[in-house]
């Protein structure tokens, strides 16, 4: 239904605004991480300093080349993988520079702090809860190996090491959760139809210009109550409200989950099928709209009633654009109308 389909397009809205946010990480700390080698040559040793410094140009390198894949990745799953890589490997630097130490009392605390700075970096990002203990969990691991190798029996630093660790990562979690449900209500609110709940336009065309992208053949199925302005004029504007909203839940219980239910404007309705033919679209508009006109809505305490719609159904053709679906499709609910209304009319051959 719609709500599939709505999960599907803030996925990747949220894939777009990590991949800006990585991206930009991603460079700063390229830049930043071999510049801080002046610091190593200073407080080090000229061997200790070089071989840190191998590992910053590693890393280096490393984080510009994610910031170029960023660059050209645009799939959800991919950014998921990169996402995890960009930050793992910041914490391969952290175990890599730490063996270069012989005890916990020579680490400088700037080198101590990585793992939690690192932490902290990962609260900038709205990733779920699965995919952010997935995240920690890689940082964990050479956290932990750090731990075992300077472990030399204070079962309280190891317990204080560990705590902190803890600490940072559910206050990053905290931060995460806090940003995804922010960025979902911000989403609903601009992409969701506060009556209908089905998605706007909005999403529709994105919807619609992703299937074309994916060369994936669909059609398309408009629906318009008749006579709606008398429902409204008759009964009022609440009593339409009801017709609308009961109207749109017979239309997403109708269809698969993969389906796109949308409210197109006003009394319109439109639904885009992935992978139907014309033929199966028709009798799909059939059945839908035989519910409709079967399904009693309460305009009020004492009374009842049914609507018909006109419906238009085509299909897809490779290589036209969304306007030209929309305007024959919508040519065709207008011929349903000039027909009688109550009746669908396809351009099936």
């Amino acid at each position: 239904m719609g709500s599939n389909n709505h999960s599907n397009d803030f996925t990747q809205k949220r894939s777009i605004y990590i991949r800006k946010r990585l991206w930009v990480m991603c460079i700063f700390f390229a830049i930043s991480v071999p510049f801080f080698s002046i610091y190593d040559f200073y407080a080090f040793e000229y061997e200790q300093a070089t071989t840190i410094l191998i590992s910053r140009l590693v890393l280096s390198v490393s984080l510009f080349a994610m910031a170029y894949f960023i660059k050209k990745c645009c799939s959800a799953l991919l950014i998921k993988k990169v996402v995890a890589l960009s930050f793992f490997l910041p914490s391969l630097f952290y175990l890599a520079s730490m063996m270069t130490f012989d005890s916990l009392n020579d680490v400088p605390f700037i080198f101590s702090m990585l793992p939690y700075l690192i932490l902290a970096m990962v609260g900038l990002f709205p990733l779920t809860i699965r995919g952010s203990l997935i995240l920690m969990a890689f940082i964990f691991c050479p956290f932990a190996i750090v731990q075992s190798l300077f472990y030399q029996g204070d079962v309280w630093s190891l317990f204080n090491n560990i705590w902190l660790f803890v600490l940072f990562a559910g206050i990053s979690l905290w931060l995460q959760i806090a940003q995804l449900s922010m960025l979902m209500h911000l989403y609903r609110e601009s992409t969701v139809d506060p009556l209908t709940k089905l998605i706007n336009r909005r999403v529709l065309l994105r919807s619609i210009e992703h299937l074309k992208s994916e060369a994936i053949k669909f059609s398309v199925i408009m629906f318009d109550l008749d006579r709606f302005k008398r429902i409204n004029d008759t009964f009022g504007h609440i009593a339409g409200d009801k017709v609308l909203k009961e109207a749109a839940s017979v239309l997403s219980n109708s269809v698969r989950s993969t389906d796109i239910v949308s409210r197109y404007g006003g009394e319109e309705f439109l639904i885009v099928l992935p992978h139907k033919s014309n033929a199966q679209a028709l009798k799909l508009a059939h059945e839908i709209a035989t519910r409709l006109r079967e399904t009693p809505i309460a305009v009020s305490d004492a009374q009842s009633l049914c609507v018909t719609s006109s419906i238009g159904v085509t299909e897809y053709r490779s290589g036209e654009t969304t306007e030209n679906i929309f305007k024959r499709v919508d040519e065709l609910l207008y011929d349903a109308k000039e027909q009688g209304r109550d009746r669908v009319i396809s351009d099936a051959a």
